[in-house]
């Protein structure tokens, strides 16, 4: 019966994921279809007169502010903003099914495994819950460290298509074509869209929305000011191309420099760990007293509170914002 179970479990985890992997690009197609006009359809419903209204965001909206927003659902940010920047294929609904899925696949194995243990079959459950989302969380920080370092040679790119006389579309075109993702990604979006028949403006603001790269809004907004007020584009772009790589220059610096402060905030995490650990291992009798004595546990609450808020203070000293 357990082999049953396991083989079944197995077989709809491999069928699953072989269905995620054959998305189509029509369905993609599809899907911009609707985000597009669903935000063009909003964006062209009058305003409301909010004169004298104050925008007070309840608990929920609060407690959303870092993470909340794990499983947020809400058109046009949350999960699905998360999604898009990590580069899954995946609907929020889609994902958050995924996310149930191996929280019961890893409950159930903690029920098999531990021969129906409570507290060891719900920590199977929340390890199985809490995985996909540090992986979607990992993936999302990745495509967008990725993306800080491609923003300079796209601008060079674009710069040099419009020397050449191609017109700034067209340099987006070479952007998307030439260059790999994330930021491929992000024009071909853009493209799409204006292809759709949405203006150049919308277009690249919701680019730079979906993306939250700083660098990539500087360059947004100097080519809508630019389609304003005229310039030379290729100039203006060679500029922010130069002012992004003296920044990545400085952070590097920066990096370098508080490499102690971070290597300092590791051993202190890990030292007590590390010695617990080797106590445990030479005597397991002599930790006991801090885990099974009131006063015991005190101590070890105090010094797991001291330990985070030592973690917190060097992380706050060597974060420097350039």
């Amino acid at each position: 019966m357990i082999w049953v179970l396991i083989s079944f479990v197995t077989v709809t985890c491999l069928a699953y994921f072989l269905l995620a992997a054959q998305l189509d690009e029509a369905r993609l197609q599809r899907r911009l279809e609707r985000a597009t006009f669903g935000r063009v359809a909003a964006e062209s419903e009058p305003l409301r007169d909010t004169q004298g209204q104050e925008d007070k965001p309840g608990f929920w909206h609060r407690w959303q502010g870092r993470w909340g927003k794990l499983t947020s659902v809400e058109p046009g940010g949350g999960l699905g903003l998360r999604l898009h920047r990590a580069g899954i294929p995946l609907k929020e609904g889609e994902f958050l099914a995924f996310n149930a899925f191996t929280g019961l696949v890893a409950g159930l194995l903690g029920l098999i495994f531990t021969r129906g243990r409570l507290l060891q079959t719900l920590l199977f459950l929340l390890l199985g819950l809490i995985l996909p989302q540090f992986y979607l969380l990992r993936k999302e920080k990745a495509s967008m460290s990725a993306l800080s370092g491609q923003i300079a040679d796209s601008l060079i790119l674009m710069a040099n298509s419009l020397r050449a006389g191609h017109s700034f579309l067209q340099a987006m075109e070479m952007v998307a074509r030439e260059m790999t993702p994330p930021i491929s990604r992000e024009f071909r979006r853009a493209l799409q869209e204006m292809n759709l028949g949405i203006p150049v403006e919308t277009a690249l603001a919701a680019m730079g929305q979906r993306a939250g790269n700083e660098d990539l809004e500087l360059m947004i907004t100097a080519v809508l000011i630019q389609r304003q007020v005229g310039g030379n584009l290729a100039e203006i772009l060679d500029t922010i191309a130069e002012t992004i790589r003296e920044r990545v220059r400085i952070q590097g610096e920066i990096k370098t420099l508080t490499a102690q402060g971070r290597i300092s905030g590791v051993i202190i995490c890990l030292l007590p760990l590390a010695i617990g650990g080797f106590i445990f291992v030479l005597n397991p009798g002599y930790l006991n007293l801090l885990f099974t004595d009131p006063l015991g546990k005190t101590m070890v609450g105090i010094g797991v509170v001291g330990q985070l808020a030592g973690i917190f203070a060097i992380r706050k000293i060597i974060q420097i914002n350039v």
